[in-house]
């Protein structure tokens, strides 16, 4: 070893040293992370080794855990909302002018379909499954009569666990897809209409299933990760610590039920062993107001304390974890407004609104639009869509402008919000359109609706004051003031 190797080796320790302590400490690998897992999954491993058992578990906490429940009717009552998506027709003539008998009859068939089909109840299905499965699959089937009828398929009918090769078509986990990784079919489990796979003497032969075009199928999940083809229950995250939340709940409530009891036993002097009456060792039940005999003379009093001050502390903690994971608000979840002000609840519910619009936002573009072209088509095809009598007769794309908006939200405190919007209504930073938009209306309709009333009052000669005064709101807003 020559005498420049011996000065260098030092310093090439020392740079290796350094260079380890500017690595990510959440890439170093020591006795304390032996059990962090260090593997780079695809999706497809995640989803095609883990998705039975989250999805079987995180059904399992729906029927059985109250925080999950909660969380369901959060985005039903939310993203849904009693009335569903409101439809708002845009068509418009060459000339860029509204085209008002044309939207009139549009959005009036399109209701009817909706009510007809439940399709407030369907999307309700979806926020359900989505919660639970991760995904929802909707057959857009096509009646005798010539109509789309819109019908949800159990995630579980399409089979993680089936692979194969179809001429030069691979079906990977249930789905077929082409060489460019395109859906082209998905495989349904017929089984399922008899019963569960795995029954009866046919438990080992060959699984029917049907398949059917993708156009005829909406996949509807959220990608979390490249190269998914399968959803993920939302929940997924969050299911280990709602498991054990309830299991120390009821671990809690056990404790508690014996605490209630104040139970005591009687113990001999000599320390005599007890093995029931029959030689064999006995379980003894705790019953209100009971003592148990088992030996003689002396009391010993059992009281045990637990649960103490800790408990609400622990699970207030567990569910800020889980609001958390749902990206939903934990005085909400939690059913915890207690220690909730205005300004707390403002910031807060702002958040998780903003989440419910992009949800909102998601569903109308995988789901509602897609088949609001789908009814419209067979609808313009069939000529059942008519105006003054007549077939629509300009072209198919032209009377295809429609927006959807969800359901919108009054604040806490509603008069401070309408007071911020006139402030800035009168700044000119705002229009009545956009604050008319953001309530979840149509400036259009709003305004003709509001020349209508204007034009009715002044035939009945009333004023909107007396009308004000009649309903009692003034009052209201007279007690709100001086409150």
């Amino acid at each position: 070893m020559t005498e420049a190797v011996k000065k260098a080796r030092p310093q090439v320790q020392r740079m290796a040293i350094r260079e380890g302590q500017r690595m990510f400490e959440g890439g170093m690998e020591h006795r304390l992370t032996q059990s962090w897992d260090s593997s780079s999954y695809t999706a497809d491993q995640v989803v095609y080794s883990q998705l039975p058992t989250l999805r079987a578990r995180a059904r399992h906490q729906l029927r059985n855990n109250d925080y999950v429940m909660r969380l369901v009717q959060m985005l039903t009552g939310n993203v849904v909302g009693a009335n569903g998506f409101k439809a708002r027709s845009k068509v418009v003539d060459r000339n860029g002018n509204v085209d008002r008998p044309a939207r009139q009859v549009i959005q009036r068939a399109w209701q009817d379909f909706s009510d007809d089909t439940s399709l407030v109840e369907l999307c309700e299905l979806i926020m359900a499954s989505l919660v639970t499965d991760g995904e929802a699959f909707v057959y857009m089937r096509t009646t005798r009569q010539g109509t789309v009828r819109p019908e949800l398929i159990d995630p579980v009918r399409i089979d993680v666990e089936y692979n194969d090769k179809r001429e030069s078509n691979l079906v990977m986990m249930g789905i077929e897809y082409d060489a460019d990784l395109e859906p082209v079919a998905y495989h349904v489990n017929d089984r399922y209409e008899q019963g569960h796979p795995g029954q009866g003497d046919q438990a080992s032969a060959q699984i029917p299933r049907t398949r059917i075009p993708a156009e005829h199928i909406r996949h509807v999940f959220r990608k979390l990760y490249v190269g998914q083809k399968r959803g993920i229950p939302w929940i997924a995250v969050s299911l280990n610590r709602l498991f054990q939340l309830g299991r120390y709940e009821e671990a809690a409530l056990t404790a508690a039920r014996i605490g209630a009891a104040k139970m005591g036993f009687f113990t001999s002097s000599e320390d005599e062993q007890f093995s029931g009456d029959d030689g064999e060792n006995m379980t003894i039940n705790a019953e209100a107001g009971t003592f148990e005999n088992i030996g003689r003379l002396n009391f010993q009093a059992f009281d045990p304390s637990y649960p103490a001050g800790e408990f609400q502390g622990f699970v207030n903690r567990a569910l800020q974890g889980i609001a958390a994971g749902m990206n939903v608000d934990y005085p909400v979840l939690g059913n915890d407004l207690g220690s909730v002000n205005y300004s707390s609840a403002r910031v807060g519910q702002l958040e998780t609104r903003e989440y419910y619009k992009t949800i909102q936002a998601w569903l109308i573009r995988n789901l509602i639009k897609p088949l609001f072209r789908s009814w419209l088509a067979l609808e313009y095809w069939a000529q059942r869509l008519t105006i003054g009598g007549r077939p629509m007769s300009r072209g198919f794309e032209y009377y295809l402008p429609m927006e959807f908006v969800g359901r919108r939200w009054d604040w806490v405190d509603p008069q401070k919000d309408a007071n911020g919007k006139k402030i800035l209504y009168d700044m000119k930073v705002i229009s009545l359109s956009q604050i008319i938009r953001e309530q979840g209306n149509d400036p259009d309709e709003v305004f003709d609706e509001i020349a209508e009333e204007n034009k009715r009052l002044a035939e009945l000669q009333i004023t909107p004051q007396q009308v004000l005064d009649n309903t009692g709101v003034s009052d209201d807003a007279d007690a709100a003031k001086e409150g």
